[in-house]
């Protein structure tokens, strides 16, 4: 290096580096003995001296370091193996997960902070679910969706529907929806209600036609309930046919069949509790009660007949 560079720019200390950074001696100190910063030269006494190239390293490795990278990282993007934005991607998954996590914990903390939830079971149920990893909720989840429809046609449409987010805990849950969370959660978890849900789904040869059907139902008889028609009024029969297409009389005899078999005693009311539930989740007026809305389209689909 020549005297120009040097009066140009010159040459630091390890302690005047640490003065303009703000960085401790040893911090420094050890950044150049792992080769990371490489002082520009020696000074006579043989004392480590840092050009503009060095410092403005030094404080990239700062920031780097700052916004949580690894040793090996900072080293990785120092070297031009990753890039900083590579990295910083990374890291913002991971943060997103940490959060998230975070989150549950302080909603079922509040949970248990909010009142009568002494009771041993009550307070098992809250530990296991608040130890739960992000991973292993959405596992739980996946699991759920794979029991209900595995092997059926149509299977991975439904599939996509039941781990979409309409499962998950909002960022900021109220008090009612960690609630509701952590009772849906146990029963995605139990296997007669997963067992349930298959039994269901395989009622129609054509899942996803089936989920259009149900979504149909609501619009249709759910808002036909809301407005207290008859299913014996003109107006009902109108709603059968928007609901139906205008069907003919073996089209209106399949579909009372499969709506009437809801209404069997077997029908499992955790059902109705796991659309409450979701609803709940997603901030939206509870649901039409579905045996209300079989109820009635069965009763109007007899009376049109």
């Amino acid at each position: 290096m020549d005297g120009t560079q040097n009066a140009a720019a010159p040459l630091l200390t390890i302690g005047e580096l640490a003065h303009r950074t703000g960085l401790p001696v040893r911090t420094i100190r050890y950044w150049s003995e792992a080769g990371v910063v490489v002082e520009a030269t020696r000074s006579a006494g043989g004392h480590r001296l840092y050009d503009p190239a060095g410092v403005a390293r030094l404080e990239l490795v700062a920031t780097l370091r700052e916004l949580g990278l690894s040793h090996a990282e900072v080293r990785r993007v120092l070297d031009r193996e990753s890039t900083v934005a590579e990295v910083a991607r990374t890291h913002v998954a991971a943060l997103d997960t940490q959060i998230a996590t975070l989150r549950l914990r302080r909603a079922v903390l509040s949970a248990i902070a909010a009142g009568d939830r002494e009771e041993p079971e009550n307070m098992d149920r809250l530990n296991r679910m608040a130890r739960l990893s992000a991973q292993e909720r959405q596992q739980m989840i996946d699991d759920f969706a794979a029991r209900a429809c595995a092997g059926l046609d149509g299977g991975p449409e439904l599939q996509a529907r039941l781990r979409g987010a309409a499962h998950h805990l909002p960022d900021d849950p109220t008090q009612e929806q960690t609630d509701a969370w952590l009772e849906l959660a146990e029963l995605m978890s139990d296997p007669g209600f997963q067992q349930h849900v298959r039994s269901a789904v395989e009622q129609s040869s054509q899942p996803e036609r089936h989920g259009r059907f149900a979504e149909n139902l609501d619009r249709t008889v759910g808002a036909a309930l809301r407005e207290g028609l008859a299913p014996d009024s003109p107006e009902a029969a109108a709603v059968v046919d928007r609901l139906l297409g205008d069907p003919g009389p073996e089209r209106l005899a399949a579909v009372r069949a499969r709506v009437g078999a809801q209404l069997d005693p077997g029908y499992d009311e955790r059902l109705e509790s796991y659309r409450r539930l979701l609803a709940v989740l997603q901030d939206q007026p509870a649901p039409t009660s579905r045996r209300a809305v079989y109820t009635w389209l069965v009763e109007a689909i007899d009376a049109v007949g």
